[in-house]
């Protein structure tokens, strides 16, 4: 980010030091927590997410804004690749069930050849492999094509999502596993995530975790 050179590690030790990781955070939603005696923040004990865990590894500050902007529009794979990593160290710190396999959150398919390519996706099969845990590219699809979330506030988002995707049942297997692990670059107000959580759950996922590379500060202030 400093223009300095990386070698293999795509960022300079200086730059990659300096990266605003998610320390204590809410157990649900992956917001910071200020006591190191909680758990779980306030918001979630009052009206928990329909995910069941939460794992986020980069608060969306300078400069994962950018590398999230020029991964996911500039087609930066390098930044990617970053991204991954530290998603990977998030989970492993955080030590979470492994689940029986990762769902990158989906794009509509005229989004997806305007992008020529899906960041979650990208993301999911780095950490997937990383991590040893298959990853399922189908089962989640995006059936409707929903208005861009950026400009949106949280309700808005919420009906903008809804009934968006359907869940298939991927290829050699039976039944749909009993955990997943749910895979996107960013996470705002939650409502994609929600989304597709309800989605797997109402074809028989039992348990969702939500693995994100970013999470933005107090998403309520959208609503």
């Amino acid at each position: 980010m400093c223009g300095c050179g990386s070698g293999a590690e795509n960022l300079c030790p200086p730059c990659a030091r300096e990266l605003p990781r998610c320390s204590h955070a809410c157990l649900h939603c992956g917001l910071p927590l200020s006591h190191p005696a909680d758990r779980i923040c306030g918001l979630c004990l009052r009206k928990p997410p329909p995910w069941d865990f939460a794992t986020s590894a980069l608060d969306y500050h300078f400069p994962v804004d950018q590398l999230i902007c020029r991964f996911k529009f500039g087609r930066n794979l390098a930044c990617g690749e970053v991204l991954a990593r530290e998603l990977v160290r998030a989970i492993r710190n955080r030590g979470d069930i492994v689940p029986g396999c990762i769902v990158p959150v989906p794009l509509h398919r005229f989004r997806y050849f305007t992008r020529a390519f899906n960041q979650a996706d990208l993301l999911a099969r780095q950490v997937g492999k990383a991590l040893k845990i298959p990853v399922s590219g189908s089962m989640l699809y995006r059936q409707r094509r929903t208005r861009a979330h950026s400009g949106l506030d949280a309700a808005s988002r919420k009906r903008n999502i809804k009934g968006a995707f359907i869940c298939r049942v991927s290829a050699g297997r039976r039944t749909m596993p009993v955990h997943v692990a749910l895979v996107d670059d960013v996470m705002t107000t939650g409502a994609t995530l929600a989304e597709c959580t309800r989605t797997l759950k109402k074809a028989g996922v039992r348990c969702v975790s939500v693995w994100i590379a970013a999470r933005t500060p107090e998403p309520h202030l959208l609503s």
